[in-house]
């Protein structure tokens, strides 16, 4: 690991924070308790002593990690959080979850848990690096994480001495989803269970499972283990709604013939407000069945990663060693919410993720957590916690241990709002109450810049300057806590400016600290 990616990560840019990064690290990240989040400000040598300090005491063996991804999967498809999301149109009630399920019984769950950018690839540099999409230079699929960013695997080869192992989707190198043992398709930082499939779940998934079950059963290691198990569905539905060969892959007649049994339409499958400019409905289906033709699919798919997060689950548990489990998801799918299919969008079945934290011996079970806004970007600086290590400078993320572990309840000891990003340009602010979404006009050039100026130029987006680019008609307010379907637009509603102000002011904070990265390419 360079200097440059212990002191700073990035050469360019001093160590120290800035007046607005101060400001909002008071406000929103200090209160976490997370007492190594600000090591941002240390020189390397102050990093390299703290880091030090940070170390288990000698002879603690710390937990082994587990971390379970699935592409595409909506919070509310999980049967055990039924009884909060209770509208029959949510998916909890439409498909069986049982070792999900379970998972959730036996741990913690965040409900307010928010992706920070909804779509593949920036969502998996955010949540493996504890950064925004912007800082990543991953803004779109395809792109390789900054070399000046370290990832997970990274940091952990470098202050840890956790064995650091991935099987499955990464999509986070380049244009391929699956990384090899050896050569440019390499995670740095993480050895390889190899997947020799493409990027169909329905064929790499039981191969993702299946082998990292048997590296938790015969792990026999004294050093523990960071074990990652990127599973691909339901992301399958992807294919489902695309045109191949010339032939339309979705079908318009109840071929199964279910009848009732098809899952019903959302209530804001309709809505009267204008899209963000740029936003369309999705046109291709036509009629109810084939919607939800869609959506039964979907469920099945959901199901189906169900099994292989079980098979996963009974190796653990046959172990019952010490072991902190993630599960998580990248993005949500609309499933005709807003009359879309998918993800990229600032709605919530596209932002809203699992979140689930296992651990009998150190992690309340049972817990269903409504109150707290987190965000996936938490991942990082809380297993940095677990492993004894400090987390990576200019952390965006909260240290989870102190609400998982201690039970807290209080909002007041957390963040305040949540920030995120959407294709490319757009931004986004949850509020306990409100979330507030717009978007700048995108140049069209994903080297550099990504906005437009006002002045008609264009220009990379640059720390405290968004007043200078062109915001795009028709940004969003809802009012989460009334209107969790969205079916409302608040923005031009009597008495609606001051909240909006607010919302913009928040913004205005996380984009004079946020540092642009550039993307990495490893084709």
């Amino acid at each position: 690991m360079s200097a440059d990616l212990i002191a700073s990560d990035r050469p360019d840019v001093p160590a120290s924070k800035s007046a607005s990064e101060s400001q909002l690290s008071r406000r929103n990240f200090l209160k976490s308790g997370a007492a190594l989040g600000g090591l941002s400000i240390l020189g390397t040598s102050q990093l390299a002593a703290a880091i030090g300090e940070a170390q288990s005491p000698a002879g603690e063996k710390k937990p082994n990690i587990l971390i379970i991804i699935s592409d595409q999967l909506n919070i509310d498809a999980i049967g055990h959080y039924s009884s909060y999301f209770k509208d029959p149109a949510y998916g909890g009630h439409w498909a069986k979850t049982p070792h999900l399920d379970r998972l959730a019984r036996e741990g913690t769950s965040f409900i307010e848990s928010h992706s920070a950018d909804p779509v593949c690839s920036p969502s998996r540099s955010c949540m493996f690096t504890g950064r925004m999409s912007i800082e990543t230079g991953v803004v779109e699929i395809n792109i390789g994480i900054d070399k000046n960013v370290p990832n997970m695997g990274q940091w952990f080869e470098a202050h840890s001495n956790y064995n650091r192992v991935y099987c499955g989707k990464w999509h986070i190198g380049g244009h391929w989803n699956y990384p090899t043992v050896s050569g440019p398709r390499k995670i740095p930082g993480f050895d390889t269970i190899p997947v020799n499939g493409p990027a169909f779940g329905i064929h790499a998934d039981p191969q993702v499972s299946n082998s990292a079950a048997a590296f938790i059963a015969n792990y026999r290691e004294e050093r523990p283990y960071l074990l990652v198990a990127s599973l691909m569905n339901p992301h399958d539905i992807c294919y489902w709604a695309m045109d191949l060969d010339g032939h339309e892959t979705t079908p318009a007649t109840d071929v199964n013939h279910l009848g009732s049994k098809l899952p019903i339409l959302p209530p804001n499958f309709t809505f009267d407000f204008k899209y963000p400019e740029g936003l369309n409905p999705y046109t291709a289906f036509h009629g109810d069945t084939q919607w939800g033709n869609y959506t039964y699919d979907y469920y099945r798919m959901v199901e189906d990663i169900d099994s292989h997060v079980g098979r996963i689950m009974d190796a653990v548990r046959e172990r019952n060693d010490d072991t902190v489990v993630i599960f998580i998801a990248d993005h949500g799918e609309e499933l005709g919410r807003h009359h879309l299919i998918e993800k990229w969008h600032p709605y919530e079945a596209s932002v809203k993720v699992p979140f689930i934290l296992w651990n009998p011996k150190r992690i309340k079970a049972g817990v269903m957590n409504t109150t707290h806004l987190v965000s996936n970007v938490d991942m990082m600086p809380t297993l940095c916690d677990y492993a004894g290590i400090a987390p990576p400078p200019h952390q965006r993320g909260l240290n989870l241990r102190p609400l998982i572990e201690q039970g807290s309840t209080d909002p007041a000891t957390w963040r305040d709002n949540v920030y995120a990003e959407w294709q490319i340009t757009g931004r986004m602010i949850r509020t306990k109450k409100y979330k507030y979404a717009m978007k700048y006009q995108y140049s069209g050039n994903l080297d550099k810049p990504y906005v437009r100026k006002t002045d008609g130029g264009h220009t990379e987006f640059i720390q405290g300057h968004g007043d200078e680019y062109v915001q795009l008609p028709n940004p969003l307010l809802f009012d989460i806590e009334n209107d969790p379907w969205e079916l409302k637009d608040l923005i031009n509603a009597p008495g609606s400016a001051a909240i909006i102000e607010e919302h913009r002011r928040i913004q205005r904070e996380w984009e004079a600290i946020l540092i642009p990265g550039h993307h990495f390419d490893r084709n």
